[in-house]
């Protein structure tokens, strides 16, 4: 590949005009035409580029995403060949890294890169990357409410609403506030974020990925290019994201919910408190956060650590975390039906998410769970439910596969809808019982995405 599409970091000296001038005629195939697709090719035509946008699937399955498309850019649909000419290949998030297609251009030696590899290599803007299994929206909208909060000015996206590409329309700002999944990471040369933070790491998207090795590493590759003045927040609370502590040269940080921590932020005797530069301090009681927010005590703690690492204050983390009422179909409480408390977490869509939910509550659950397999191993979750679950309402697709690793051990029944799964759960239930949606798999084999999944459950909920 020419050697002007590839240039680092350490180049974007050159003024925006020259870097234009890198990108003049170069012949740039974007694979895969969803928001992150059409973002890509409209920043790279804006750059002067040549470029191409390919998908395997029919124009008519499209549209919708295409009618922000610049005309200048070519399309081919129903296509999985990438064009011999490409001087560079931009992945949307979507598009496996390994696929067979991309050989014939990897044997050329055309660099094949993600999104944010790209976005990165024209910002010197510092970036926070939030990454992790669970939790990484929810965090990265916390953090950019704080930065903001503390009047800095803020562009937050990524893998959560907003592509990177299409972020650097509002440069310049102070941070670029990232959610990064293993997807984008798969593509990454360069990438380095000022802040990042992994949250937590259990088994997900093994369909992809095929082994839990390959998808923890990929997380930690989140730092693969941080430098020594960079700082890396673990949780210090979970052993596989400590794992990866000695593979970074960054400035490490911690949070836990089991005590102190030599720098970052931890909960003690109700209360969260910071540790920066050996002073110990104080920030709120857990009993001054939203109902919603109590429960994820675990995220609003990284989020601090992180917004005390941005230069922000005690009195604007404490402000927008008193106010802060999480994200949607996130342990999201609906309403309370006879004494039976009703909480969506739609948005748990792995076992690991699922456990954490389970974890959260003492009271006994009747549990909505299952949709479309995801290569989880549900059998982790047996002695867990036999402790938390007082009974188990399943739904989807992965039915089957409950049944064979619960095994009669355990009270369960099928439901065909979900009015039907809150109906028997709602029969199930007893005065002071919660009920609890946290699927532990996707939602694509009855809903069109987690949020319709939620938003069922909780149209069903309002109408009891």
């Amino acid at each position: 590949m020419d050697s002007c599409c590839d240039f680092s970091h350490d180049q974007l000296e050159y003024t925006e005009i020259k870097i234009k001038m890198l990108l003049k005629n170069k012949n740039i195939t974007v694979v895969g035409s969803g928001c992150t697709g059409v973002a890509t090719s409209n920043f790279l035509i804006s750059r002067n580029a040549s470029v191409t946008l390919i998908d395997t699937k029919p124009r008519n399955e499209l549209e919708e995403s295409l009618s922000t498309l610049h005309p200048k850019v070519q399309t081919l649909f129903e296509y999985s060949e990438v064009p011999l000419s490409s001087d560079l290949v931009v992945l949307s998030p979507g598009v496996d890294i390994r696929s067979s297609f991309l050989e014939v251009v990897r044997k050329r030696g055309v660099q094949i890169i993600s999104e944010i590899e790209l976005a990165y290599r024209f910002t010197k803007t510092p970036i926070i990357a939030v990454t992790g299994t669970n939790g990484k929206s929810t965090v990265t909208t916390l953090i950019g409410d704080i930065l903001r909060q503390a009047g800095k000015k803020v562009a937050v996206g990524g893998n959560l609403g907003t592509p990177f590409v299409a972020l650097l329309e509002q440069d310049p700002v102070d941070y670029f506030v990232l959610e990064i999944s293993t997807f984008q990471l798969e593509g990454i040369k360069t990438f380095r974020p000022s802040i990042a933070i992994i949250l937590n790491i259990t088994p997900d998207h093994l369909d992809r990925h095929k082994y839990f090795e390959e998808y923890k590493n990929l997380k930690g590759r989140v730092s693969a290019f941080q430098k020594k003045e960079d700082f890396l927040v673990l949780n210090k609370d979970d052993d596989v994201v400590m794992d990866l502590n000695q593979r970074s040269v960054a400035k490490k940080v911690f949070f836990s919910l089991r005590g102190k921590v030599s720098e970052g932020a931890y909960l003690e005797d109700g209360s969260i408190f910071t540790c920066f530069d050996k002073k110990e301090e104080r920030v709120l009681s857990v009993d001054n956060l939203n109902k919603v927010m109590q429960l994820q005590v675990e995220n609003i703690l990284g989020s601090i650590a992180v917004a005390t690492l941005a230069n922000t204050n005690k009195s604007d983390i404490t402000s927008v975390a008193k106010k802060f009422k999480g994200l949607g179909h996130r342990i999201e409480w609906v309403r309370k039906v006879r004494g039976v408390d009703f909480v969506n977490d739609s948005k748990g869509t792995n076992v690991g998410a699922l456990t954490k939910s389970l974890k959260v509550f003492s009271r006994p659950i009747i549990l909505i769970a299952g949709g479309k397999e995801k290569g989880s191993d549900f059998g982790v979750l047996k002695s867990l439910f036999k402790e938390k679950v007082k009974h188990l309402v399943l739904i989807g697709e992965t039915k089957k596969k409950f049944h064979d690793i619960l095994n009669g051990s355990f009270t369960y029944e099928d439901a065909e809808s979900m009015e039907d799964a809150v109906r028997l759960a709602m029969g199930r239930a007893a005065k002071g019982d919660v009920v609890l949606l946290s699927p532990g798999c996707s939602s694509f084999d009855m809903f069109e995405n987690f949020i319709d999944r939620g938003n069922q459950f909780k149209k069903v909920v309002a109408q009891l």
